[in-house]
């Protein structure tokens, strides 16, 4: 896959790979020269052409080795200068450089920097179908777009940087939220027997206290229902009081009486 990218990792645009079009490839080799070796650093050759309405400049560049560019966006000039050590000397030269090698070199990275998004959290899918993978290596694309997206507007908000959630957290929220939004958890019917085991967990979890949950789920309608359980303190900010009223979907307690209507407000503000 071609994947088109900007230096912090947001891909643009991309193209599957499918195959060689033999057809319509054009015709193109580079006879490798005897002088190469001979050949000072610094010496760079341009050839131009056009294909398909799209003008093209081939060029190459001679730094420890030859460097062949193909490029849509720009050539050769303005030509600049860099800095290379040379052995012989031992110290460092001054070069020629085309401009389309300066452009590469200060735009590099990006889909290095995409790839080890996708190296430390991409979908695991054992499948032999190509196009499952193609569909889940996508998802995992959008998914870091719009973490790059959601960054991008923190930093503009000037949210503390501890405050803004790297890329495995915000895979969590992200998966919770479309697991979690728009459901009810409420179950009826009859609940089911369970062992003593079972019964034991379920009350060590009650006790344990939940995350506040994000904000697609306290605000989507479904499933808040008040619940009785053990007296713990309010989760709304800046209250203080205990209360053993409790939200079934969120897990969290909160006030719920004639003087304080913190659940109300958690769930509408």
């Amino acid at each position: 896959m071609y994947v088109l990218c900007s230096v912090f990792g947001f891909a643009y645009k991309f193209e599957i790979y499918s195959g060689q079009d033999i057809s319509t490839r054009p015709e193109a080799t580079r006879q490798k020269r005897d002088d190469e070796k001979n050949t000072p650093r610094g010496t760079y050759e341009e050839r131009t052409a056009s294909y398909e309405g799209v003008d093209l400049a081939c060029i190459a560049w001679k730094d420890n080795k030859i460097v062949t560019m193909l490029s849509s966006y720009v050539g050769t000039e303005p030509v600049s200068t860099v800095k290379r050590f040379d052995k012989k000397t031992r110290e460092r030269i001054d070069i020629l450089c085309p401009k389309s090698i300066t452009e590469y070199n200060s735009h590099m990275g990006g889909v290095d920097l995409l790839d080890s998004f996708l190296g430390r959290y991409h979908i695991r899918v054992k499948s032999r179908k190509w196009y499952i993978r193609i569909f889940f290596h996508l998802f995992d694309l959008a998914v870091i777009n719009s973490w790059i997206i959601y960054k991008n507007n923190a930093i503009k908000e000037n949210v503390a940087k501890k405050n803004i959630l790297n890329l495995g957290e915000f895979r969590n929220e992200l998966a919770y939220v479309l697991c979690n939004s728009g459901t009810n958890e409420n179950k009826r019917g009859r609940p089911s027997s369970s062992s003593l085991e079972q019964e034991l967990q379920a009350k060590k979890k009650r006790l344990q206290s939940k995350p506040i949950p994000p904000l697609d789920i306290r605000m989507d309608g479904l499933g808040h229902w008040p619940d009785v359980g053990v007296s713990l303190r309010c989760k709304y900010p800046h209250c203080t009081g205990y209360t053993t009223i409790s939200c079934a979907k969120c897990g969290i307690n909160l006030c719920l009486n004639k003087n304080n209507n913190c659940f109300t407000r958690f769930h509408t503000t």
